[in-house]
């Protein structure tokens, strides 16, 4: 499956963003340009004992790579203008020292086409010729990769708020994961036939094919990214299947009001014990966990509901 991209909200990003480099410059050596008055000279943070500055800025997602490119060039393009018009307040800033280099700090960097267009840029500003800029002078483009997985971690865990999109299975890995698990459909089609009938049972269990894969990856990137949450909603998880085994399932006898109540628990569950994390994620892993539920055991409608 494609790979988890990150909502980012560009305030968190910048947030995050400022964690990440305390780590890499240490928390006294980095400073912020607030924008809210007379903008941010083409800098967000700033590093006086390397001599580097960081632009921030996460293009909103979901968006193709050619998209996300264009973007990124074009916030390149237009902060080095503003550089280049504040460039005696930026001096300032760094103390007369020579600036080495610009970054753009960007979530998900994917094209060589913005390598490309840094190494134009590069040359562009080397041949200005500003006191302002190091001969060394380079305009970079970093993101997440660049940075230890350690504090990558770190710095999630200290998100007010965390949203992922998570691509749909395409139908290739829907018919691969399909043919590897006949005994599970087999068990889905016989519990969602007490919901709906005829070729509806198909759709019902396709589309908890559907869920299940999409709550997995949401899971596995947690773990990945923010092992503290992932503990958490696995955890709350566990403790709804405990109560679900012991407890057998809410909402009365109807399949569709068992199935409403338990998804609305597990989702209440989940965001009560991990409250960063997006709504519709946590929405989106409640329904994969309940479709694995239902292939699995322990849910189950009873045998006389219609």
């Amino acid at each position: 499956m494609a790979g988890v991209i990150y909502q980012w909200d560009p305030n968190d990003w910048e947030e995050f963003s400022h964690s990440l480099l305390h780590s890499r410059h240490g928390v006294l050596n980095v400073h912020k340009v607030p924008a809210d008055h007379q903008g941010d000279l083409g800098v967000d943070y700033y590093c006086v004992s390397d001599s580097v500055i960081y632009q921030c800025y996460a293009v909103t997602e979901p968006v193709n790579i050619d998209v996300r490119a264009q973007r990124q060039k074009d916030k390149i393009t237009t902060d080095l203008r503003k550089l280049v018009r504040g460039a005696a307040e930026v001096s300032k800033l760094l103390l007369g020292a020579p600036l080495k280099a610009w970054v753009l700090l960007v979530p998900n960097h994917d094209s060589k086409d913005v390598n490309l267009h840094c190494a134009k840029k590069t040359a562009d500003m080397r041949a200005l010729n500003m006191p302002l800029l190091d001969a060394s002078f380079e305009v970079l483009i970093q993101d997440q990769s660049h940075f230890p997985g350690k504090t990558l971690q770190e710095a999630m865990a200290g998100l007010a708020n965390l949203s992922l999109n998570v691509p749909a299975p395409t139908p290739q890995e829907l018919q691969d994961w399909e043919a590897g698990s006949p005994d599970l459909l087999v068990n889905a089609a016989a519990k969602l036939g007490k919901r709906v009938s005829g070729p509806a049972v198909g759709v019902a269990v396709a589309q908890g094919v559907e869920a299940f894969l999409l709550g997995n990856v949401l899971i596995d990137a947690l773990r990945r990214s923010a092992p503290d949450l992932h503990d958490k909603v696995a955890a709350a998880i566990q403790r709804r299947a405990r109560t679900l085994n012991f407890a057998g399932p809410q909402g009365g006898t109807l399949p569709s009001n068992i199935l409403h109540s338990e998804i609305a628990a597990l989702t209440s569950a989940i965001k009560e014990s991990a409250p960063t994390l997006s709504d519709a994620n946590a929405q989106e892993i409640a329904l994969g966990t309940i479709s694995e539920w239902i292939m699995r055991c322990p849910l189950d409608f009873p045998d006389h509901a219609s």
